[in-house]
């Protein structure tokens, strides 16, 4: 028998809303590389027209543009719907919001249900895939003065019958709550210009198993795991003017309990693996960032963070309750303390206490009448191994199906260089917005344009890997593992936007991103491919009721060569190299007085057939198996404001 489980709850939903001086340093976002997890949740402005999740298929980097039926879902009414079918993943979408304003106070409130079912890939092959998610939001804002602002959030999200046609387990259950408060206060004081109070708490279950949606399941072999996570985070924040430096000073905390076991449920639901033993974890946090604008064009950011991590696997000392066949009962009943021994020697009560220091630096050169900048970026951010890379627990009487944290792990600390430039012509006042002063489609004015380069070398990357007897890794069986290494990533990143003529525009957005394991020679799992992708759009009046669109989109994928396939001698998480593609998707709308408007439009429209390298991102896998993309298909929606 040889059965990994992965599931993860990581990407519950993004961070505060409200930017502090920890969103310069942006160490409370940063994730393990190649993590999986829940499509994120879409916020309140993007409930209506988020496309619906699809980990099959990837072309979020430069989107489809909305068209004309934006001006329907920015319209200021009370109630919009909006209903559609997207034939990637075949799913049928409702939502709806409603507003209610009064003086000062402003309630949103919206749900969304999308159902997903198997799709066609271009061979016209039948894919297994489906959900059902259903989504509410309620947003209450109140601003009791002119500089005051209260904002109440509360979100439900429930994700049934997630099927993963790549993966060991389906998720029959993903239920997600989450409720956050902030409050924002403008000053006038020669000194202290605001202050800002965020509180947010987050309640996560998922349940997966690898029998209720399948049916060619093992009746004897029938495992189920259960997760449940509960954060508790805050922060407050005083924005300061320290002698021209807008400064702002910010303290948080968090508190975070993560507890997950595996069931066998053909054995009347004993467990059989302490996934999660019950770790709690506590966070407190300090930083400080200030920028200044000097004369000639020159602006200076620099900020430091300070972040104090503890964690207690408070059941690490606990047993499966495997009985039959005997032979097996001792290696499902180890206990993660026992499996933390093994692979790396580790012992006492595993409790781990990290102090992080983290700093960046922003330099950047205005020039033109601010049209043209260049700037510099400097960083060193540290992150502390998650709850799965230091805790994981996974056991298995097969040894290449265990899966086993490291306790014994160093935090991970990225040092970035980064260079680039930013140039917006002075007619150019966002995509498909023309100024009137505008000349000939050729104009530079009409652009705007960003290039940056980067390089990223960490010290102690927390790697996932295989135990091949490496340094600190006490077994030489295949078991999947964490380690620290030395890895260097390097990426360049280029955006382009021309507005052609009042009716004509395009976009062009390109990225490269390498990435090596610098202590093993060799790449680093699960890097995308140099990818460009391509817009033309074209907006007109459709007499004098409404606006009308049509527009398509080119995205060309490179092959991807530098990959991590080899079990034997590295983790193998690359099922195979990544083989190029290119896709063309063409779209069109209407819209009628801001208050009706129809989007379709034709996916995949050349029928290529290809595969994702980055792929199956809802769950946590030791090997990425690749699954055919939608081949052909059609989407429908139509939007209805009153």
């Amino acid at each position: 028998m040889m059965l990994i489980i992965g599931i993860s709850i990581f990407g519950v939903i993004g961070h505060s809303d409200n930017a502090t001086a920890a969103d310069f340093i942006e160490t409370q976002s940063m994730m393990r590389h190649a993590a999986g997890g829940p499509p994120a949740v879409p916020s309140p402005l993007e409930l209506l027209l988020a496309k619906p999740a699809m980990q099959f298929r990837h072309d979020d980097q430069l989107p489809m543009t909305t068209g004309v039926e934006g001006d329907v879902a920015k319209a200021n009414r009370m109630v919009k719907v909006m209903g559609g079918y997207n034939g990637d993943g075949s799913v049928k979408t409702g939502a709806a919001q409603a507003r209610l304003m009064a003086p000062g106070i402003v309630v949103l409130a919206g749900m969304r249900y999308d159902q997903a079912d198997d799709y066609d890939d271009a061979d016209g092959n039948e894919v297994k895939f489906g959900y059902k998610r259903d989504t509410e939001q309620l947003v209450i804002q109140w601003m009791p003065n002119a500089g005051g602002k209260l904002k109440l959030v509360g979100i439900r999200d429930v994700i049934q019958d997630d099927i993963q046609p790549h993966h060991a387990m389906d998720v029959p259950t993903t239920t997600r709550y989450v409720g956050k408060a902030s409050f924002e206060q403008a000053l006038e004081g020669d000194v202290l210009k605001g202050f800002g109070l965020n509180f947010a708490s987050k309640n996560v279950e998922r349940e997966p198993d690898n029998y209720t949606n399948r049916d060619d399941g093992n009746p004897g072999n029938n495992m189920r795991a259960l997760t449940k996570r509960h954060i508790l985070e805050g922060d407050a924040n005083a924005k300061l003017n320290l002698g021209g430096w807008a400064t702002t000073a910010a303290v948080s905390g968090g508190w975070d309990n993560h507890d997950a076991r595996r069931y066998q449920d053909s054995q009347g639901g004993i467990i059989n693996a302490i996934k999660l033993p019950d770790i709690t974890r506590t966070m407190f946090g300090l930083s400080l960032d200030s920028k200044r604008n000097f004369e000639n064009g020159f602006k200076l950011q620099a900020g430091v963070r300070y972040d104090y991590i503890h964690a207690d696997p408070e059941a690490v000392n606990e047993t499966g309750q495997v009985v039959n066949p005997p032979p097996a009962a001792p290696a499902f009943n180890m206990s993660p303390a026992a499996l933390y021994g093994q692979y790396y020697g580790a012992s006492g009560d595993f409790k781990r206490d990290d102090h992080n220091i983290s700093a960046r630096l922003r330099v950047s050169k205005a020039a033109m009448d601010n049209r043209f900048s260049v700037f510099a970026d400097l960083s060193r951010k540290v992150r502390s191994p998650d709850n799965i890379e230091a805790y994981h627990a996974v056991t298995n009487p097969t040894a290449s199906a265990r899966w086993i944290g490291n306790p014994n792990l160093d935090p991970e600390a990225h040092h970035k260089a980064e260079l680039g430039f930013i140039w917006t012509g002075a007619n150019y006042k966002g995509y498909g917005q023309l100024s009137p002063n505008a000349e000939g489609p050729f104009d530079a004015d009409n652009m705007k344009v960003s290039l940056s380069g980067y390089v990223d070398a960490v010290d102690n990357f927390i790697a996932f890997d295989r135990a091949h007897g490496q340094t600190g890794i006490l077994q030489n069986d295949n078991a999947l593992i964490y380690r620290n290494i030395d890895a260097l990533f390097a990426g360049v990143n280029f955006e382009a936007r021309w507005n052609l003529t009042n009716n004509w525009s395009t976009a062009v957005k390109a990225a490269y991103l390498w990435g090596n394991n610098e202590s093993d020679n060799r790449a680093l799992y699960q890097i995308a491919p140099l990818e460009a992708n391509f817009l033309i759009d074209y907006r007109d009046m459709l007499g004098s009721v409404g606006t009308w669109n049509i527009g398509a989109k080119l995205r060309v994928v490179a092959d991807q060569s530098r990959v991590d396939t080899n079990v034997t001698t590295g983790l193998g998480m690359d099922q195979s190299e990544g083989k190029g593609f290119a896709t063309i998707d063409a779209y069109g709308g209407i819209q009628i007085g801001n208050r009706w408007s129809v989007t379709a439009g034709v996916n995949n429209l050349l029928n290529a057939d290809y595969q994702e390298h980055i792929t199956g991102t809802h769950v946590a896998a030791a090997t990425k198996t690749k699954i055919n993309a939608p081949g052909r298909n059609f989407f429908l929606r139509s939007q209805l404001n009153f």
